[in-house]
């Protein structure tokens, strides 16, 4: 059994790998959501369970290598760190230094692509949005990245003299009756605007009419109207089904 991080800036997400007697890919135990320094400094053993090794992904900072380190200590196991390569099951990195793209992105491209089976669409909506376009081959050609959820929300409260935002909202995108309400839809629209028009820019490189797979992964998905949504398969754990794929392969 395998233990995944995926790493962000303040927390990571953890899941078990369960492997077959032949090595094979079992299922994915989702563990949940914590602090870095918690999960690796007062690792829950029991949770976490017998693993042999680490597999981590880190889009935050570089302390957080020495956190992991830390846990591999006291789990007793290997620790592997995954970084975006110029190829890898089948996709190709489009950037002139492959490194450069985010894990993240690359780990939830080769997730959706291998599911798909062909040319897809990745939206990852957290603290950063994210847009991602594989073709039928393979070939990434491209993305976008945008602001998120709440950073939007902080650029206009923290920047105008705007009330505070934030709290819950309904599901339905309307046009609000005060401040709080107007914020909150109009970043909502905003999500919902870059996910329609990432759908119709990607159909759009294509000319055999064969509509692109849209795969939506991140916490900020939940911002999106419920039309926005059905637009596409979403798949929580995107990234760290990615991670998953690297499980068999040889360092």
């Amino acid at each position: 059994m395998k233990l995944l991080i995926e790493i962000g800036n303040s927390k990571l997400k953890a899941a078990q790998l369960i492997l077959n007697d032949d090595g094979t890919i079992d299922r994915l135990n989702y563990l949940g959501s914590y602090i870095v320094k918690d999960f690796c400094y007062r690792p829950n053993f029991s949770k976490i369970g017998n693993i042999d090794e680490i597999l981590y992904a880190n889009v935050g900072s570089q302390q957080n290598y020495h956190y992991v380190k830390a846990l591999s200590q006291k789990l007793r196991v290997r620790y592997r760190k995954i970084a975006s390569p110029e190829q890898a099951f089948g996709v190709t990195n489009s950037y002139d230094n492959p490194h450069k793209l985010g894990v993240d992105r690359w780990l939830a491209l080769l997730a959706a692509y291998k599911d798909a089976k062909r040319r897809v669409v990745v939206i990852d909506i957290g603290t950063a949005m994210t847009v991602d376009l594989v073709d039928s081959s393979g070939l990434h050609l491209g993305g976008w990245i945008s602001p998120g959820f709440r950073l939007m929300n902080l650029a206009l409260t923290e920047h105008t003299a705007l009330v505070r935002s934030g709290g819950h909202h309904g599901e339905d995108l309307v046009f609000g009756q005060h401040t709080k309400e107007c914020v909150q839809n109009g970043c909502r629209a905003a999500l919902a605007g870059t996910v329609l028009y990432a759908i119709h820019k990607a159909n759009s490189y294509f000319e055999d009419g064969e509509a692109v797979s849209v795969y939506l992964t991140g916490g900020g998905v939940n911002h999106l109207p419920p039309e926005t949504k059905d637009l596409g398969q979403y798949r929580p754990h995107l990234v760290l089904e990615g991670l998953a794929l690297y499980v068999n392969q040889a360092d």
